[in-house]
Formats: structure tokens, sequence, C-alpha cells
């Protein structure tokens, strides 16, 4: 691996590890869903305490230092304990109080001096297990030319059941994706290609979508080490890039703007380099910084322009004016470096003075970018506040200062202030064996600056058609790096938006502008409604980022106070942990869970953006299944304790959607409604209904219908399902009343044994003198069951089946079919209606491929096809215009194998 990956270590990563004693990570499940290089990430463990007594499980999560927990959820003893997102203060409080009275109680805050980690404390008590659910949402950087989305291994020991999961989904097509290999965090040199994984598989549905699969075995653990996988997963991929305006991404109100331009010539630069050489950088860290010094002087550009100045108790410039790069400048340079000593004391102050002066008196050329690299590795004598103000003193002309923190005795405060108090990046190299290929990889990242000045304007007809807008004007753009710009349309009627980007670049100015019509939804400015709220999650992300480095940069007090409350309520309006929250979640006895839940259940009413016109149905009790929030992905449902798809219905009373109760019946959850959705499809007697078909997971299922000799209202004879195929690349499983085949091998109705082969497990239980429920587990992230009528038991004359899903997360979005359709598509209830009888009506919205669909329903008592009990649902007469294709020849195939 080259210096490319040197941020790796701080950037992106996460660690999930859990080394107490008495404690067993029995399973491990990483998910990461990719949209827009906006990842949302959920990590699912459960660990079980074998001890008499109650321990304290610590789990150290490093997260990347850009990303913010969302959502944080304990399953203890059966019921799920949601997070509750304070302020850090109240949080804590919360977190004592509840381990003073004994109960379980964890907390996730970011630890102090470690921005890129967050703890996790649990309390498990004796003999019991407790399953830890946490996900996280970042923004990915592109650093490099590619975007990398890392996550850091490090359970301590060897995990029976350990996946992880990713899909991605990009606007422009994806040019490359690859896996390398388990790889520590520390970088090399060498330039051999660190090839492919074996154990991941990729797959690519379609141009713009990948699909990343990761599930070692306990052998492949062990293969690695006896306390398994230690190191960081790499996924690493990008997007078709133009010489353009960028991609806007226009969705519900709120746009986001990336901006990566390809082709452009590197801008000259007049360069600076201010090294510390005092007593403290001797040994290792003086060879290193000469190391990584020889490197950047043999890649900087022809046109560049550059000295050194190293720094002690004295300054010392190599010399006395900026010299051009060629061959015999550089090897000249190399020479100096190489024979830098370490001795004496820290006057940063005085370095940075007289580095400013030398290149303020450098003659002004809009053509050139002027900057300083500074690097020091302790904590200057003169106090950092007095540098600080006499650095604001000297730069008069807007030089652009990058510092480095070397080692963990540097002041890293007062180099993270320098940077954004002066237009650049702060970085802190760790002191290890690759200190070297950190401070080359960090200059590598600032090298090459493309465009200057730049600013970004999004117009109407007649003036801007945005507000509150992050960040409208940059500095600096490095090739190989992304600018993102998001706000609201001041207008949700505009149609039109004419972005303009200007900047400076080698050449002089320059103008890229994209001309859009926000209805057609051309790729580069669409209204993809099934991202649901992805926008304005990444507009609140970004603003508070912006919002936390800003109050860095300020001195005034009053003015820091105003702007970490800004940041403050947003992290708690769009349940971000962040530098100034924390979430906790405790175990509350019998009272308190009622009304936990009570409060919780009112939110996600507001979430769900459901009108009501009448409270008829309000008083009917809790939701059946509700979502908790409506992030991208993943969705919590409490009436299950499981994640699914945001898009996706979840379980109804243990299901996402059932069907077979009767012409077939279909009962479906979907995302964001209390009441199930119910349907028919008038299908005969000998028709072939196709469920599900997902060419990602490889997952078919297929319905064969028969007829009874009951009628339903219209006359007809009521139709059932009376056969079953389930298919996988390597599984064909035939289910009928009377028999179970297993690729051609014979199962047992009465069997309750569990029976596993080719990664897939089969549970038959008993759920009546002749009824049974087979639950057939796919080991991808999608479960079904089937639950056998027999004649004996029911008034139909007749044996049937009944399949629903009881987990449909590895369902992709692809998917096709009557329940496979409805797995992706958001479905909002806008309005209830009531007739002259005073019946109600429901009036919703469907949104899924990009199309908006509208449908209408009755309120209705239909019977459960998982429970066999009546229960209220939204009924959908025929045609089923909206909810799915009114042509059912589209579900029916010509056979029970297609």
């Amino acid at each position: 691996m080259d210096a490319r990956c040197t941020c790796l270590v701080f950037l992106l990563f996460t660690v999930v590890n859990s080394k107490s004693n008495n404690l067993e990570i029995t399973s491990l499940h990483v998910q990461s869903d990719i949209r827009y290089r906006f990842a949302t990430t959920l990590v699912t463990s459960t660990v079980a305490n074998s001890d008499n007594k109650s321990v304290e499980a610590k789990f150290d999560v490093t997260l990347p230092d850009a990303a913010f927990i969302t959502e944080f959820v304990m399953e203890i003893d059966g019921k799920l304990y949601p997070g509750e997102i304070n302020e850090k203060e109240k949080a804590k409080k919360k977190y004592e109080t509840a381990k003073k009275k004994g109960q379980t109680a964890g907390i996730v805050s970011q630890k102090p001096r470690h921005t890129n980690r967050f703890s996790v404390d649990v309390n498990v008590a004796a003999e019991s297990s407790v399953t830890f659910n946490l996900t996280y949402q970042e923004l990915l950087e592109r650093v490099y030319g590619e975007y990398e989305h890392i996550i850091y291994i490090d359970p301590g020991q060897i995990v029976e059941d350990f996946t992880i999961d990713v899909a991605i989904h990009e606007s422009r097509e994806i040019t490359k994706v690859s896996v390398p290999p388990i790889r520590n965090d520390i970088l090399s040199d060498s330039s051999i290609d660190e090839g492919k994984n074996a154990l991941v598989t990729i797959n690519r549905p379609t141009t713009k979508s990948a699909m990343i699969h990761y599930a070692p075995t306990a052998d492949d653990q062990k293969q690695l080490s006896d306390q398994g996988i230690s190191g960081l997963f790499v996924i690493e991929y990008d997007v078709e890039r133009k010489f353009d305006g960028g991609e806007v991404l226009v969705v519900d109100g709120y746009f986001v703007h990336f901006f990566a331009p390809s082709g452009m010539k590197p801008i000259p630069k007049d360069i600076l380099f201010i090294l510390d050489v005092s007593g403290s950088m001797s040994g290792v860290k003086i060879q290193q910084q000469r190391d990584a010094m020889d490197k950047i002087l043999q890649d900087l550009n022809e046109e560049d322009r550059f000295n050194i100045m190293k720094f002690s108790s004295h300054s010392k410039l190599w010399q006395e004016s900026l010299v051009s790069v060629n061959s015999n400048t550089t090897h000249t340079a190399r020479e100096f470096s190489k024979k830098m000593e370490a001795s004496g004391g820290t006057r940063a102050n005085d370095a940075l003075e007289k580095g400013i002066q030398f290149l303020n008196n450098v003659e002004l050329d809009s053509q050139r970018i002027k900057l300083i690299v500074f690097l020091t590795d302790g904590r200057a004598e003169t106090a950092s506040n007095t540098i600080l103000k006499n650095v604001k003193t000297y730069n008069t002309k807007g030089i652009t200062m990058f510092s480095l923190a070397f080692g963990n005795n540097a002041d890293y405060t007062f180099i993270k202030k320098l940077a954004v108090q002066n237009k650049g990046i702060a970085r802190r190299i760790f002191e290890d064996s690759d200190s070297s290929l950190q401070i080359k990889g960090f200059y590598d990242e600032i090298s090459s600056a493309t465009l200057q000045n730049l600013t970004f304007q999004y117009l109407g007809k007649d003036d801007e058609v945005v507000e509150n807008v992050t960040r409208l004007s940059f500095d600096t753009f490095f090739d190989g790096k992304e600018l993102i710009i998001a706000g609201k349309m001041s207008d949700e009627n505009v149609n039109e938006v004419d972005l303009v980007v200007t900047g400076d670049g080698s050449d002089g100015h320059i103008e890229l502008s994209l001309d859009s019509d926000v209805n057609k939804g051309v790729p580069e400015l669409t209204k993809p409604e099934d991202f649901h709220k992805i926008t304005e999650r990444i507009w609140a992300y970004l603003t508070i980022k912006q919002l936390l480095e800003s109050a860095i940069e300020v001195d005034n007090a009053e003015e820091k106070t105003q702007l970490n409350q800004k940041a403050l309520d947003l992290s708690l309006k769009y349940k971000f942990v962040t530098p100034l929250t924390s979430m906790v979640v405790t175990k509350p006895d019998e009272k308190d869970v009622g009304s936990f839940e009570e409060n919780e259940d009112a939110k996600l009413a507001v979430s769900g953006q459901i009108f009501r016109t009448s409270s008829s149905v309000q008083q009917r009790g809790p939701p059946v299944g509700a979502s908790m929030y409506n992030s991208p992905l993943p969705v919590y449902d409490l009436s299950k304790g499981s994640y699914y798809t945001a898009g996706a219905g979840g379980p109804s009373g243990g299901s996402f959607s059932g069907g077979a109760g009767g012409d077939p019946h279909f009962m479906v959850r979907m995302k964001d409604l209390e009441l199930p959705v119910c349907f028919n499809i008038r299908a005969k007697n000998g028709e072939i209904l196709q469920l599900v078909k997902d060419p990602v997971s490889g997952v078919t299922i297929n319905a064969g219908v028969v007829e009874s000799t009951a009628r339903n209202e219209h006359g007809d004879f009521k139709t059932f399902f009376g056969e079953l195929v389930l298919r996988t690349p390597s599984v064909e499983i035939v289910v009928k009343p009377s028999s179970i085949y297993f690729n051609g091998a014979s199962l047992s109705w009465d069997d309750k044994t569990v029976f596993r082969m080719e990664n897939v497990a089969i549970m038959v239980k008993y759920v009546g003198r002749h009824d049974r429920a087979m639950t057939i587990d796919f080991g991808n992230d999608i479960i079904v069951t089937i639950r056998r009528h027999m004649k004996q038991d029911t008034t139909m004359a007749m044996s049937y089946l009944n399949i629903y899903i009881e987990k449909e997360t590895g369902i992709s979005q692809f998917a096709s079919g009557v329940l496979g359709e409805l797995v992706h598509k958001s479905t909002k209830l806008f309005q209830i209606t009531l007739d002259k009888q005073g019946n109600e009506h429901g009036h919703f919205l469907e949104v899924g491929d990009g199309h908006t669909y509208r449908f209408y329903t009755n309120l209705d008592q239909k019977q459960n096809v998982i429970t066999g009990e009546d229960m209220t649902c939204w009924n959908v007469p025929q045609p089923m215009e909206g909810l799915l294709d009114e042509n059912i020849s589209k579900y029916i195939v010509p056979d029970m194998h297609a």
C-alpha cells in the first residue's frame, strides 16, 4: 500500500471491541448503506454474560471522526430500550443514577482527547445477554480521487456469527469498487498491489450500485489470529467525473450539491515549510521528518517555488528567497533536510512571524497560491493565544496555513486554531513507524490545488432560490477531493435552477454552470423521494460540522456560545450524538416503561407526517409496528425488535407481509403507517403468482393458486396458495400442505429438529393439532415463515398455506413481485375523510422507482393472515392502481420454477 492511504487511521474507521471477562460475543453484524456518499452504518452485537453476577462490559467503538451516532438501542430480557439524546452532562447524570440503583444502563459519549472514538458502557446482568445496536451516519470524504468506507474490526475473540454487508447507490456510474485484504492501520511505502479480499463478494446489480458481502467463518478468523480478526475492512470506490458544475440532488425541499470537477491543471504554489528541530524532536522523530521531506521535495511540481525554514531557539531559512523547482534545487534542499539536527527550545512565535513576513515580501501574483506548512511536536515557549493573535496581525495577505501536530505532546488545540483561522487544515501525526508516510500523505492531499476563490450561486428566473445554505465560498479546491454544499429550496414550486460556480484556475478565471429543470429528473438534478429525508439530514450534518468548526475559529466567548447552541439545537432535533450531546439508555421499572414508550410513539406520529382529520384511528390503540426515525437506513421496528430497510414495511405482529388468507388475501405493513394495508389479488385456479424475485440476494418465491369450494362476496370461488417454491442459486424448497422437499430430499412437517444445509436453516413449530409454522432462514437477512392450515381445522374443506416475511433486510431495492415491489416503497397517509355513513377512507401517496402514485382505501376489519384474528387495516379496493400494477398478469409466471 502506498502513502495514498495515510489519513485512514484517523479519518474513516470503526471498531467494535469487547474484552471483558466472562463475556462472549455471540454475533456481530455490520450493515452499511451508502447513498450519495452519505453512509448509514448499523453495528449489531449480542453479548452474553455467563457469570453469576453482573459484569460491566466496556465497548470501545472507534468511529470515523466525521461520524455522528444517530441511534442506540439495547435489548435486555426481551425488551427494547432506545437511547435518549441529552446534553452531555444530563446524560452522564442519568447513567450514574441508574448504576447506583443496580439497573442495567448504557451511555454513549464522545471520549475527551480522542475525537474519533466513542465509548459504550453496558452493565450486563448475571447469566443474561444484551444485544447492542449502534447506528451512525457520516458523509464520506473524497481523498486521493476516491471514497473510502472503512470499518475497523477488533472483537477480541472469534465470533461464530460475523457478517459485514455494504450497499452503495450513486446517481452517476460507479467507475471502480474494490475491497483489499484486511490490513492494520500502519501505512506501508510498498508499491506492490494489495490485491483483493478473497472472502468478499462484490455484486453490481446496475452500473450505479454495488453490493459487498463479507462473512468469515470461525476457521477463517482463526487463520488470522486466535483472538479473531483485527484490522481495517476497506471499501474503495469512485464515480464518473466530468469537467462541469457537478451533480445536485433535490429531495423534500432540500438540496445537496457535489462538486469535484476533473481535468484541471494544478495552480503553481509558493510554499514555505516551517519545521520544528527543537530538542524534543531528537531521535526517531527528526529522522522521520527528514524522510518525509525527502519524499515531498521529490514530488514538487515544476511550476512551484519553495523554501524551508527550520526553527528551535532560533529560526533559519535555507535560502534568502523562494527558489524554482528543478533537479539542482531539489537535490540541494534534500541535502539540507537530511542534515537537520534536533536541539534547543520551541520558539514557534518567532518562526511563524518570520515565515509570514518572508511570504508577504514575495510579489503578489493572482495566478499563484501562497501557503505555509507548519510542523511542530511540542508546546511553544510563547502562549498559544498570543501566537494566534500575532499571526492574525502578521498575515495581512491571506496566506493559507496547514498545520501538523507531531506526536502526543503537541498542542493540538493550538495547531487546529492556527489552521482554521488561516484557511488551512490541521492534522495530528501519530508517533509510529509510519509517521513519515503520514506527513507525506498529508502533503499529497494539499499539493494539487486546481481552483481558488470559489463561489457558488443557485439562481432562479429572478433571484437566488435557496436559503439556509451551508458554506457558499471556498478558498481552495484540491484535485482528488470534493466540495459539498447543502441547503433548503426557498420555494417548493421552483421548476428551474441555474447553478453557477466561479473561481480562479491556473489559466485564469473560470465559470462552470449546470442548468437543470427540477421536475424533469435529469441525472444531475433529481427528486428521488425513495431517499427519504436524505438531503435534509446531509444539510443538518454539514451545518453542525461547520458550526463546530466556526466555534473553534472564533475567540469571542459569547459568539462561541451562540454557535455551540445552534449546533446543540440541531443535534437534538436530528438525533445526532455530537461533541455537545450524549445518548443514554436506562432499564426502567415497569411504570417507567409505559411512559417512555408513549413519549416515543408521540415522536413517531410527528415524524410519520400523517395528517389526521378524524381521531378514531388514534383511539384504536398503539401501532402494530412503527419506525423510530425516518433515517435512510436502518429503521428499527418496536413491535418486533428487528431492523428493516427504509422504504420497507416493518413486521406486522411478527411479519413484514403475508398472503393466502383468501383470494389470495395480503396484509402488508408499510413504513410510516400505524395500520397495515390489505388487498386481494383475483388470481385464477392454476395460476402462479411471483411474490419475490430479487436479483441481488438471489431469492425467488413463487406461489401456486388453488380454488376452494367456498365463495367470496362476489360469488366467485375463493382462492388460496396450495404450493410454494422458494429458490436461491443453490437451494430449491418445494412446500405443500402435505410435504416439504429440500433440493429433492423429503422433510417432515412433524419434525421439530432444526434442519441446516447450504447456509439455510429450517425449523417447524406446532401451532395446533394439525397446523404448523415453518420458518426458513436463508442466511442472508431474509427470513420467511410458512403456516400450514389443514382442512381438518378450517371451514374451507381444503388445506392451504400462508406465507409471510419475518425479515426482509436482505431484500434489495431491485426486487420485483407482489411483495418484493413493496419492500422499498415509501407510503404516506396524507388525508382521512368520512363518507355519508361515517366510514373512514384513507388517501395515500406511494413513492418508489422515482415516481409518486396515489391510492384510495377503506378502513376495514380483515383477518390477519398470520394470527387468524380480525384486525383493523386499510383495505385497498380493486383495481389496485397506485399500490401495485393494475395489470395482474405482470405478477403471473409460467411455472413454479420461473
